[in-house]
């Protein structure tokens, strides 16, 4: 029942809902925000006049990546291109909430991984961490909402740059770098703050970028359109990046050869399913079913089994889900149709030339054992 709510008032923010009744809706979901908005800016301006202080470790080069909106932006894919780049030339930490887990919930944050590989499940630690510990199983991971004691854990395990994965609201821990990343699909999240849209932070706060990711750009006109709205609030340097498909895999991570023409189910929980089902449409495969959760939310077994049942009645010939959804499924479940998993990776579309600086200058940062003195 909670997920299906979650899925309407999304849709209703997004304005995929018509109709008089959530007219009276939005206008009340508006009222609502009023109240956030003003804590928001109330608390951003305590930081800025210094009532209120972050505090971090004295050594380590600490670098948020954030957003200004409420998921779907493509934090974590900057947070695994950061770490690995980063990686060449330090000890590298990263810091995650780990959404919807009990490491989230949790008073100590949990050590998922020691530059060895994932310690624990998703269903310990949440999808988004256990990818990233699976993806660079070299890089310590950590869990949990506490980042000023994740933090010192990653600093006593002898990281030298920890990155805060979904870090920029939380000041309590202060950072050397803010790397933002803004949705070229919805810069300002509706336009509204939540509930009524997808602000969670003031579009001032983009002031206090060091570097913008403009994600999901389309072309380069689309990315100079984006820069454009965003200029008047930051003058950071800015990159285009976009997530293109690396390949399809099976359950056994082996590579599917074509989807042209097939027909098949997909289910996926993730902030815009959207860019899921444009995604397999650009693979040439014919979607006849759909299974769509909040972000962050896993299919049950029992889900799953019946969704493979109506989608083989309807002509699917396997189902397809995102690398999000496929490290949080049981391997030895039993399916009338074959599972596969399509594979994304982030690239650099625009202005590559920002994103080799700012590598650069957190290199020199670390090499001054932390005192960053270009800011």
């Amino acid at each position: 029942m909670l997920k299906h709510w979650q899925l309407y008032f999304s849709e209703v923010i997004k304005g995929k809902r018509r109709g008089k009744r959530i007219k009276v809706l939005q206008s009340f979901l508006k009222l609502l925000s009023w109240p956030f908005a003003g804590a928001v800016k109330l608390r951003n301006w305590a930081y800025d006049s210094d009532y209120l202080r972050g505090h971090a470790p004295s050594h380590p080069v600490i670098i948020s990546v954030g957003n200004i909106v409420a998921g779907g932006t493509g934090k974590t894919p900057i947070t695994q291109m950061l770490a690995r780049a980063l990686s060449d030339y330090a000890r590298v930490a990263i810091l995650s909430r780990g959404y919807h887990s009990p490491a989230e919930h949790s008073v100590e944050p949990l050590v998922l991984s020691e530059g060895k590989g994932p310690l624990y499940p998703p269903t310990e630690c949440g999808d988004e961490p256990y990818m990233l510990s699976k993806q660079l199983p070299h890089i310590g991971v950590f869990v949990g909402r506490d980042r000023r004691r994740a933090a010192a854990m990653a600093a006593d395990s002898g990281a030298q740059v920890i990155i805060v994965d979904d870090g920029m609201q939380h000041r309590r821990l202060s950072r050397d770098y803010d790397v933002v990343v803004v949705n070229a699909n919805d810069p300002f999240g509706q336009g509204h703050f939540l509930p009524r849209g997808f602000l969670r932070d003031s579009p001032r706060s983009l002031s206090r970028a060091h570097l913008l990711i403009i994600n999901h750009i389309r072309d380069t006109q689309h990315y100079e359109e984006i820069k454009a709205l965003v200029d008047p609030y930051s003058k950071a340097p800015t990159i285009g990046t976009r997530l293109e498909v690396r390949q399809v895999l099976d359950m056994d991570s082996q590579p599917i050869s074509d989807l042209k023409d097939k027909q098949v189910g997909i289910f996926c929980g993730i902030a815009h399913p959207e860019h899921f089902l444009q995604t397999v449409s650009q693979l040439g495969a014919q979607t006849v079913t759909e299974c769509v959760l909040p972000d962050h939310h896993s299919v049950s077994a029992e889900e799953l089994i019946a969704f493979a049942k109506e989608s083989k009645a309807r002509g699917a010939q396997m189902l397809l889900c995102t690398e999000k959804d496929y490290v949080k499924l049981a391997h030895d479940l039993k399916l009338d149709l074959p599972v596969g998993w399509v594979q994304m990776q982030l690239n650099i579309v625009a202005d590559e030339a920002h994103w080799k600086e700012f590598i650069d200058k957190a290199h020199r940062c670390v090499n001054n054992a932390g005192f960053c003195c270009e800011l």
